[in-house]
């Protein structure tokens, strides 16, 4: 099981989680991150989708910003944190 604590903080840098809550998108919190509320693009958990479609680079800007794009590794633990049920 992919935990938030444990293995999806650790993948965002400090420049990460700087850059990204300037833009109102606060990656080391649970509660932002594990949000249930959707929006016009997804129906539900749109706040860990739209950072999910930003890792894989179809919404812009591609996160990590300045830095090289994460690994299909890094992002499958996140998209598994996500099909697991956002578990803390």
């Amino acid at each position: 099981m992919v935990s938030f604590a444990s293995d999806i903080v650790p993948l965002f840098t400090r420049q990460d989680t700087s850059c990204m809550s300037g833009r109102g998108v606060i990656l080391n919190s649970y509660a932002y991150m594990s949000n249930a509320a959707g929006d016009a693009v997804y129906a539900d958990h749109a706040n860990a989708r739209h950072v999910l479609a930003r890792l894989q680079g179809s919404e812009k800007p591609r996160m990590p910003m300045g830095e090289p794009a994460w690994s299909a590794a890094k992002i499958a633990i996140f998209q598994n944190w996500i099909s697991g049920g956002f578990q803390p």
